[in-house]
């Protein structure tokens, strides 16, 4: 490098060695700073920089449209999917919405189906409730009809009226079911015993047996050769007829009955052809269970 002093030496001093006036003097130094690099470093960065400020302005000017570029393709290319994806997405909305309309409808066919069915479903429960207030309303009156029909034992007060047969024999067994008797005019007759159960019936009797046989609606006091039935049993004089009532009605109104006064006054009646007696407390028997036939059609 040369010695830049040595140069501002030379040059500040005028010819003769005195020193240069003021304006020269600033005049060497702008020299001095002008030309402080050789000339060869000069143009060297000359050249650098002028290489620098061509490529700097190439690459600038050829950036900005591959930038353009980019960002078109990139328009473009959103713009072609998101009209490529629009029909898709209309028709994925448009099934979707018809598949929620016919869930709701489906739903709404459910609901109906739901308050069909429970309205039903409180209509029979409420037949169900009248159905078992009938039926027990049916098995109370039927228990209250129990008695009365024979069904079921009958209790409480009434009266016993026995009948004797003057020419009753030995007592009855099983090759013998009704004694014989020992003269034609003094035998009861299965009559004569429907007579008084129709007396005692007559009187307001509730319950009725004879022998411990109970009469009902289907039963009846006949005869079968020289024995008495009382349904399809077989009964013997004595003939003890017990009668569930108001004992202050049947026994004046059985004792004045017409049966009664022609079983007292007959040929050969004893004294106690007929006894009536209050009792405060009987107990007539149940009937046997009636064995019911029902129609069938021919081809059952």
């Amino acid at each position: 490098m040369p010695d830049v002093h040595g140069r501002t030496r030379l040059t500040t001093r005028a010819s003769g060695g005195s020193p240069l006036a003021g304006g020269a003097a600033a005049t060497v130094l702008e020299r001095i700073v002008a030309d402080a690099l050789e000339p060869a470093y000069a143009r060297g960065s000359d050249a650098a920089r002028g290489a620098g400020r061509r490529g700097g302005g190439w690459a600038r000017r050829l950036l900005l449209p591959l930038t353009l570029l980019l960002a078109g393709l990139l328009v473009a290319v959103s713009v072609r999917q998101a009209v490529d994806d629009a029909p898709s997405r209309e028709r994925l909305r448009a099934r979707l919405s018809a598949e929620y309309e016919a869930r709701s409808t489906h739903r709404d066919g459910l609901a109906s189906s739901v308050a069909v069915l429970r309205s039903a479903t409180e209509g029979l429960v409420n037949r169900r409730r009248t159905a078992d207030g009938l039926w027990a309303v049916a098995n109370a009156e039927i228990d209250a009809l129990a008695a009365p029909a024979g069904l079921a034992p009958a209790r409480g007060p009434g009266a016993r009226v026995t009948l004797v047969d003057p020419s009753a024999g030995p007592p009855a067994d099983a090759g013998n079911p009704r004694p014989t008797a020992q003269g034609p005019d003094g035998r009861l007759a299965d009559h004569d015993l429907a007579d008084m159960v129709n007396a005692l019936w007559a009187t307001g009797a509730e319950a009725i047996a004879v022998n411990g046989v109970r009469l009902t609606a289907l039963s009846a006091v006949r005869a079968a050769g020289d024995t008495i039935l009382v349904g399809l049993s077989p009964v013997a004089a004595p003939y003890v007829v017990d009668v569930v009532g108001d004992p202050d009605t049947i026994v004046p109104g059985v004792t004045a009955a017409a049966v009664t006064l022609r079983l007292r006054t007959r040929m050969g009646a004893p004294p106690n052809a007929v006894t009536v007696a209050r009792l405060d407390d009987v107990t007539v028997p149940a009937a046997p269970s009636p064995s019911l036939r029902y129609a069938r059609g021919s081809g059952s």
